[in-house]
């Protein structure tokens, strides 16, 4: 028994003898991790636009060129949003006039009115003012009465059946809006046409808007 085991531990001690001993070396490769490198991520940045804002040009004559008369429009329903007619209205253009058609649209704000477009006496010229939303302001008192710019001359056209010619004339409106003539239908047929007019009250002068009354 001693024997078989000296002689296994003899062959043992010589094989390992060989391999310390040896020429060649077992070499033990460890091969290092691949690293994947993240790409990086070049974000390209937002490019915010700025509106282009398009001026209208402003519309000057040396003398006052009348409006057309308005052209007859049918007043449709109104929406279920309700809302407020605005009537067709001509637009004044450097050559010529443009009739924008009528529609119901929703005031801008509270107290807001529509005016249609309207020339403006300044300088010795006439300036157009396009039609647009207004407060209304036209019972503001003010503490001596603002004198209006001479009436615009104006062609009366034809008129209709049942309606009475309503001239044109200016309204107090925090600054001057010229309202063009326009034939309206008569309620009471022995109703007149009253002018604006300036009234002092204690707190001072309040501009009553031209009426028909009968």
């Amino acid at each position: 028994m001693k024997r078989a085991f000296f002689l296994v531990m003899a062959t043992a001690l010589m094989a390992l003898g060989n391999i310390v001993g040896g020429d060649c070396w077992a070499q033990v490769v460890v091969e290092e991790p691949t690293v994947v490198e993240t790409p990086t991520v070049v974000e390209t940045p937002t490019v915010v636009e700025t509106p282009t804002v398009v001026e209208e040009p402003v519309v000057v004559s040396p003398t006052y060129v009348p409006i057309p008369a308005p052209q007859q429009e049918v007043i449709t329903p109104a929406p279920a949003s309700g809302g407020v007619w605005v009537g067709g209205h001509w637009d004044r253009t450097p050559d010529s006039w443009a009739w924008v058609g009528g529609g119901w649209v929703q005031p801008p704000f509270r107290n807001a009115y529509w005016t249609p477009g309207y020339w403006q006496h300044q300088g010795g010229q006439y300036v157009w003012e396009n039609a647009h939303w207004a407060a209304a302001n036209q019972g503001l008192i003010v503490n001596k009465p603002v004198a209006a710019p001479p009436v615009y001359p104006e062609v009366v056209p034809a008129a209709p059946a049942a309606t009475a010619w309503q001239p044109g004339h200016w309204e107090w409106r925090g600054t001057w809006v010229w309202i063009p003539g326009t034939y309206v239908e008569s309620v009471v047929p022995t109703a007149t046409w009253v002018a604006g007019q300036w009234v002092q009250g204690a707190l001072g002068w309040q501009w009553v808007p031209a009426h028909w009354q009968g």
